[in-house]
């Protein structure tokens, strides 16, 4: 474009002169045209070579190679312009990494995030934060669009909401610049565990006072009765045994408390040794054998040696509690065999009994505190409805596993699986000797 204006003026400015000339001298107008059209080529010719010139500059400061190098009047400004210009792709290229690192870091957060501007409409959000909304007229959409609201008014928001069987919590807080909301941030936190952990411990602090209300109950009922004279002589040996049995479930009670309260905090006597299972599953049938035989139940000991480090008393209330269970579930005249082995190199043991069993449904929920799948049967044969869940927290302690299998009339055979016990140091220094 340039060089046709060049041309243009060239041509002109030696049309005119050259008519000028010619009038003054008398030339023929043949001889001026051809004089004309030469002088205008070469004027053209240095026209082009000029704009090219001049031009280049701003075409170097385009392509970012630098400019004024040709051009020294323009030299300082096509500079200026040249390290501006590299300022901003500068400025981008950090823009563009943060924005890639912000993006990195919110996708891959556990908790969801989502920010709106002040007609609600979604700015950004990561993976998390779309777990949320993807369903339109889900409960938990309009929750989050509540929550944004209340953040658009200047207020903090806090409410929950529950989706595919978890449990949220969504807060929303304003944005502000200058004074003015521009939008608001929404933040989701996973808190099924959390919620889990509360309904837990308010069951626990139902069950804990009713289990204890019981035994009181009866107690302070029976000794009102004494006090006030309302009980027969030949009735009093009756009244006191069962002020007595009332006292030791309440001691058992709160004994069972107190150990899965220490297994909880971690809190142990006792430290770590090596325990052997089949001598403490011994110990306990020897101790269990009177009980069980009083109706009429069998107890059998099969097994090898099987060493666990762990800790002595509550190994040994783990499998007291297994077999106290089965003892008191089991039918009239039936069996309970405890078996000592060692599965793929890990210490394991069993009981077993031809008891009532347990139904399918109820066997993930049998090692939770106070649950009792017969609640009028298990009345009858006393028990805390604390042994198995000692029996879970001791397995935790020590890392073993625990496993149910059972069915209603068919008995119940419940495993407690330890870890493959560390090889001591010095037989590590032989075996690295012999290779």
């Amino acid at each position: 474009m340039i060089n046709r204006i060049f041309w243009s003026i060239i041509i002109m400015a030696a049309l005119g002169l050259g008519l000028a000339v010619a009038a003054f001298l008398g030339v023929s107008m043949g001889t001026f045209i051809a004089l004309a059209l030469i002088y205008a080529a070469a004027a053209a010719v240095f026209a082009s070579f000029a704009a090219r010139k001049i031009v280049r500059p701003l075409r170097d400061l385009e392509t970012g190679r630098g400019a004024g190098g040709g051009y020294r009047e323009i030299s300082p400004l096509m500079d200026k312009l040249t390290r501006q210009s590299q300022l901003i792709d500068l400025q981008m290229s950090d823009l563009r990494r943060s924005q890639e690192e912000f993006r990195a870091i919110t996708d891959n957060m556990a908790e969801g995030f989502a920010l709106v501007d002040t007609e609600l409409k979604l700015l950004s959000y990561n993976a998390s934060a779309r777990k949320l909304m993807n369903d339109e007229d889900s409960e938990s959409l309009q929750v989050l669009e509540r929550a944004a609201r209340a953040a658009l008014k200047g207020q903090h928001s806090e409410q929950e909401v529950e989706k595919d069987g978890r449990v949220y919590q969504v807060l929303a807080n304003p944005v502000e610049a200058e004074g003015k909301i521009t939008g608001a941030v929404i933040v989701s936190l996973d808190i099924t565990e959390k919620a889990r952990r509360e309904a837990m411990r308010h069951d626990f602090s139902s069950n804990v006072s009713h289990e204890l209300r019981t035994p009181l109950t009866s107690i302070y009922g029976i000794s009102e009765l004494m006090v006030n004279g309302m009980v027969k002589p030949e009735d009093v040996t009756a009244f006191a045994k069962n002020i007595h049995d009332e006292s030791g479930r309440l001691i058992t009670l709160i004994n069972d408390i107190i150990k899965l309260s220490q297994l909880d905090e971690g809190v142990y006597e006792p430290e770590r040794a090596d325990v052997d299972l089949y001598e403490t599953a011994r110990s306990v049938v020897e101790r269990l054998r009177p009980v069980g035989a009083a109706r009429g139940i069998e107890f059998a000991l099969n097994g090898v040696p099987a060493v666990v480090n762990g800790l002595p008393s509550v190994i040994d209330e783990m499998v007291y509690n297994l077999c106290d269970n089965a003892v008191k579930y089991n039918v009239e005249n039936g069996r309970v065999l405890v078996n000592v082995f060692l599965h793929k190199g890990c210490p394991a043991l069993s009981v077993s009994d031809t008891g009532i069993g347990i139904p399918k449904e109820h066997q993930d929920r049998v090692f939770e505190r106070f649950y009792r799948v017969d609640k009028s049967h298990s009345k009858e044969i006393g028990g805390t409805g604390l042994g198995l869940s000692i029996v879970k927290h001791g397995a935790a302690v020590h890392g073993a596993d625990v496993s149910i299998k059972s069915a209603p009339d068919r008995g119940t055979v419940v495993t407690v699986t330890f870890p493959k016990p560390e090889e001591p140091a010095e037989n590590r220094e032989e075996n690295r000797d012999v290779k």
